[in-house]
């Protein structure tokens, strides 16, 4: 089956130390040796080791546990000569201290694609998205055996990127490891570190980290359709990909969708075949793959029963048509009659399209069919062959009144047979779980498929046709209501109508923010009039003050930051206990302490020059000047005042409407899923004496008051809801309308899923 899973990894535990990333990067390529897993100096470089599966990853114990690496491609930089572990490494040592030195994005593969389809996907991903194209990185994939079932196997990627971006200058001249590594210096560019990509900082990696989910899933399905595999993979949750099923009115996918999540075991856990966890795991999902069996069955069996009623249903409509539509009815007649025909011809046409359209699971037992020798066709021809006897002999003993012993008996013999030459196709079974046969199936598979496309596409077409002519029957044999109540709306009518109020009153939201920032920028608060009149009253001394502390704020930042590097380097030093490299920091570093201690000096003379502007102002005559200056900034500023509140308080009241519509949206899109296939209306019986609460202009006009007003009722408003009625969409009959509670709906919902299980 599909299989979703994307996580993006950092170096660091739960408990928030560094994983070692040099081991890690041996690790994904099973290469290195696995230990000083703690030691910061080869955290990334470990992590590399572990992707690659060298050194004691490569062994056959822990390879045998954690998959082997089937594929590796990396994009390096000339120095590292190839090797992910010497890239990271020099992260490790290089990078600042508490800064990651790799960041792993790890992505499950498909077991129904061939590796070659399965490194297509991998490479669209680091081709397409923008945050991989100018990175460095380690790419491995790995294929090991599922823990908790024997036949799968669980194919995935890791791929380790580092943050750090490849500008121009790296494309033309590469940095050396130390500079690369080192601190980005926006003033000085040429002697400070290549720049950090923000994509996945705290601030963004929600956002961001759900843009990428969603690419991983696009680019996999996209591959799955190019090869014609009935497959797809999502990245919402459970529940979110349950209420898109209910908005698309596929009640099926919703009530399979309508299940907890699995809670993830671990690898040490799900090892345990006898932990009570796993084997509760493993039951709930026996369960739940034979309900969605049942549920699945159940809808068949609705399909069949429905195209018996449908063709029904239209010889209905056409007679409710002739006895309603009485002016231009030949044409209309005759147009009915073409679609009715039209609608039966390709029905027939879709259900022998079907016929010819390989399923996966089809094309994947046809591929072993193909695989076998000669003398294991014939096993499984009779095996075939015996099964349809079977079949058959059930049907008839089901349908017989009075069961003969010689059915029986011969049902018992054929069963027999099966049962024999399932023992002898034991061995064929075996070789077919193996990884060889299984890439060999795979690829067969996905050939036939291919091969099978065209079938697919002319399905497709023909179902696409069929849609059509129904949606005009459908609209011919309704007209005549549609005639009859002009000011009638179904529940797809108010909540476009709605949507399109919602859009109106965002635009008018959007134009009065820009219009609230343009006048926020030219507003004087009393603050800041204040700072304005001490400018003024000191010759603007104090605004001279503020800008050299800033300045001198900036240049202790500066100091701090390219010391950074050195106080790394001395950490380094002191822990391999290297003398000669921590006199050399020593050195280097008296500069820096000297510079800083002359921008304190600075900072304390600016402050006492702060304290003697402070009390020039606190004095009376000063106070008086200030005020005076105050009041005849504020008296200026005054028309531009009034304009600001006017605008914000306008915002406000369209931030209140934009809240109300919104609410009612969440009632009309519960009743268009409800109405969803049929043609229900709804309209106003009276509107005297109902306080319809209507705010700003596009709530104005009568249809719109009407809309709000059914929207209201579908929100379940007692007090509106005695004034909406509907038109019954079987009957026609024009009845009153009636709210359902959020406990109907489900009901109602889930009813013609479920009415065959009974």
């Amino acid at each position: 089956m599909a299989f979703y899973h994307c996580s993006i990894k950092t170096p660091k535990s739960r408990d928030g130390k560094f994983v070692p990333g040099q081991k890690h990067a041996d690790y994904i390529n099973r290469e290195g040796e696995y230990k000083n897993y703690d030691d910061k100096t080869e955290i990334a470089a470990a992590h590399a080791q572990y992707i690659n599966r060298q050194n004691d990853f490569a062994k056959e114990n822990f390879v045998k546990k954690h998959g082997q690496c089937v594929y590796k491609a990396n994009r390096l930089p000339k120095w590292a000569d190839g090797s992910a572990s010497k890239f990271f490494l020099a992260a490790d040592i290089h990078g600042r201290r508490n800064s990651l030195s790799y960041r792993e994005f790890e992505i499950a593969l498909q077991e129904e694609l061939t590796l070659e389809q399965n490194i297509e996907i991998v490479n669209t991903i680091l081709n397409k998205y923008k945050y991989f194209q100018d990175k460095y990185y380690a790419l491995a994939i790995h294929d090991k055996q599922a823990t908790l079932d024997s036949g799968k196997k669980q194919i995935h990627c890791h791929i380790m990127v580092s943050d750090k971006i490849i500008d121009d200058r790296e494309h033309t001249n590469e940095r050396p490891a130390e500079q690369f590594f080192k601190t980005y210096c926006p003033v000085n560019t040429e002697n400070g570190g290549a720049k950090v990509d923000r994509h996945f900082s705290k601030d963004s990696f929600g956002k961001n980290v759900t843009a990428f989910r969603k690419f991983y899933c696009d680019v996999t399905n996209a591959v799955f359709k190019k090869y014609g595999i009935d497959k797809s993979i999502d990245y919402r949750s459970l529940k979110m990909q349950r209420e898109e099923a209910l908005r698309q009115g596929d009640y099926v996918k919703a009530e399979i969708l309508n299940r907890e999540p699995e809670k993830y075991l671990g690898p040490i856990v799900s090892g345990d075949k006898n932990n009570p966890v796993v084997q509760n795991l493993l039951e709930c999902r026996k369960l739940r793959s034979e309900r969605e069996n049942l549920i699945q069955a159940a809808n068949e069996q609705e399909k069949i029963l429905k195209d018996a009623q449908f063709i029904s249903k239209i010889n209905k409509s056409v007679n409710e048509a002739d006895n309603i539509i009485r002016k231009d009815y030949s044409i209309k007649s005759a147009q009915i009659v073409t679609l009715k025909n039209s609608i039966l011809f390709l029905t027939n046409q879709v259900t022998e399209a079907r016929k010819n359209v390989l399923t996966y699971d089809a094309a994947k037992k046809l591929a072993k069919y193909n695989l076998m020798n000669k003398d294991e066709k014939t096993l499984m021809n009779k095996l075939y062959t015996l099964q349809k006897q079977e079949r058959e002999l059930q049907f008839e003993i089901k349908n017989t009144e009075n069961t003969t012993n010689e059915l029986s008996a011969k049902l018992e013999t054929i069963q027999k047979c099966i049962s024999g030459l399932k023992v002898q196709l034991r061995p064929v079974n075996k070789k077919f779980n193996e990884t060889y046969w299984k890439s060999k199936i795979t690829k067969n598979a996905n050939w036939l498929l291919k091969e099978n496309a065209p079938f697919r596409d002319k399905l497709e077409l023909l179902q696409q046709n069929l849609d059509e002519q129904t949606a005009k029957f459908r609209e011919l044999t309704v007209a005549n209501i549609k005639n009859l109540y002009k000011e009638a709306y179904s529940a797809k009518e108010v909540k476009s109508v709605l949507d399109n109020l919602i859009i109106n009153v965002k635009n008018s939201i959007a134009y009065k923010e820009q219009e609230y920032k343009s006048l926020l920028s030219r507003v004087v608060s009393p603050a800041r009039a204040r700072e304005m009149a001490l400018d003024v009253f000191t010759n603007h001394q104090f605004k001279e003050l503020r800008q050299t502390k800033k300045e001198i704020q900036k240049e202790k930042v500066r100091l701090e930051k390219d010391a950074q590097p050195i106080l790394t380097k001395k950490d380094y030093a002191q822990r391999v206990g290297d003398s000669e490299l921590l006199n050399e920091c020593d050195i280097e570093l008296s500069k820096f302490v000297s510079a800083y201690k002359e921008q304190l000096a600075k900072e304390k003379v600016m402050q006492g020059k702060f304290n003697e502007l402070d009390r020039l102002c606190n004095t009376p005559q000063g106070q008086e000047k200030i005020q005076s200056i105050i009041d005849g900034i504020l008296t200026k500023n005054s028309s531009i005042k009034v304009q600001f509140d006017t605008v914000k308080s306008s915002l406000s009241s369209l931030k209140t409407e934009l809240k109300s519509l919104t609410s009612l949206s969440v009632g009309v899109n519960n009743q268009v899923r409800l109405d969803q296939n049929s043609n229900t209306k709804y309209f106003i019986k009276e509107t005297a004496g109902m306080n319809v609460t209507t705010s700003g202009s596009s709530i104005s006009s009568s249809t719109n008051q009407d809309i709000k007003i059914l929207a209201q009722a579908f929100n379940g408003m007692e007090e509106v809801a005695p004034l909406i009625a509907r038109i019954d969409d079987n009957t026609d009959e024009i009845l009153d309308y009636t709210h359902l509670s959020t406990v109907d709906k489900k009901a109602k919902q889930t009813a013609s899923i479920l009415k065959e299980f009974s």
